[in-house]
């Protein structure tokens, strides 16, 4: 069993164990990121539980079982999105909690041939899944204007007329070359005045239409109802504000219904100490809902 005290230390961790009923029998972590979150669980309630690890990451995934080697669990390289799939192809068919942890991993910012950090110059890709054949590239030398001007107006939230300002930049560039590295797109943003800030947010935006990060967390949320077991929860962490709309509103949806019960009617945000231990955490918002 490994030691989470010699790794990161998962951001709410005791909070989303308090909310873990002890007769759990299947959980489905959907975001793995090494899997302490479901490591800790597995420690809590280890005889009888089951976990489906799921990554669309494989390098994720494959260091995540390198290191974690435990039994009861299943590793699954898929999207989260397709959860009903994946439950069904592992014999099951509702889930007792499911925990969904938006959070990015810091080493994908550390690994520069992944290019979604702007400190280093690589390839514009940004894709957590290599077999993705959409890459921050083709966003960038092939989206038409409107296209590109609502990433950074939506993502990024920056007003219509700075998005299209963006935009157009881009796409004067592009049409006398290609734009092709990270560094080459990031002093794209610096002639428009736009400061490491600003360009991390914009990375950020690419990023999140790359892959497809808000479709498929809504497309996750819409399949709660057929998923997961009555009387079981949904627990989500976010760290984005586009993010926790969609989880807030979601939530609040399926509340108005007696067969959902809101546990979270104020979001639950990490304490003073967690966020002066662990900067990432200050951001984290969590939401947890329980099917009746």
């Amino acid at each position: 069993m490994e030691n989470l005290s010699r790794h990161h230390k998962p951001v709410l961790l005791k909070e989303v164990l308090d909310f873990i009923p002890k007769d759990c029998r299947l959980v489905v972590d959907c975001t793995l990121w090494h899997g302490w979150h479901s490591l800790a669980i597995i420690n809590l309630i280890w005889k009888d539980v089951k976990v489906i690890w799921i990554d669309i990451d494989k390098k994720m995934l494959d260091k995540a079982e390198w290191i974690l080697n435990e039994k009861n669990v299943v590793f699954v390289h898929w999207s989260y999105g397709d959860i009903d799939k994946i439950l069904k192809k592992n014999l099951e068919e509702k889930a007792d909690f499911i925990l969904v942890d938006l959070w990015v991993n810091l080493e994908h910012f550390k690994d520069w041939e992944r290019g979604f950090s702007i400190k280093w110059d690589w390839n514009l890709d940004m894709r957590f899944d290599q077999n993705n054949t959409q890459s921050a590239y083709d966003i960038i030398n092939k989206y038409w204007k409107q296209e590109l001007k609502n990433i950074f107006e939506n993502y990024a939230e920056f007003t219509e007329k700075k998005a299209l300002e963006i935009a157009d930049k881009i796409i004067f560039i592009r049409n006398k070359k290609s734009i092709k590295t990270t560094q080459e797109f990031k002093s794209i943003l610096n002639e428009l005045w736009l400061g490491d800030k600003a360009c991390a947010v914009i990375f950020q935006a690419l990023r999140i239409q790359v892959n497809h990060e808000l479709e498929n967390l809504e497309i996750l949320l819409d399949k709660i109802p057929l998923i997961l077991n009555p009387w079981w929860r949904v627990c989500v962490i976010s760290y984005h504000s586009l993010e926790d709309r969609i989880v807030k509103n979601k939530f609040n949806e399926l509340s108005q219904s007696w067969k959902f019960n809101l546990l979270t009617k104020k979001v639950i945000k990490p304490n003073y100490l967690e966020v002066k231990l662990n900067k990432a955490a200050r951001s984290a918002k969590m939401r947890i809902i329980q099917k009746n």
